[in-house]
């Protein structure tokens, strides 16, 4: 049962991430891309927290 979560958790995190970059394109610029990738990929690891809460939050 165990081996089946990881490639569910690993999924999830990869579909959060592609749709926060998404999300936060239109903000891309010169230099603002260095914070908001990896502030997205921290985000995306916690996807469970994101898309219980901070998604319907902010």
């Amino acid at each position: 049962m165990e081996r089946y979560l990881v490639p569910i958790y690993l999924i999830g995190d990869a579909a959060t991430f592609i749709y926060l970059i998404y999300k936060d394109f239109p903000d891309f610029n010169g230099w603002n891309w260095i914070f908001i990738i990896p502030l997205d990929m921290i985000v995306a690891q916690v996807w469970p927290v994101y898309w219980a809460i901070l998604h319907w939050v902010f």
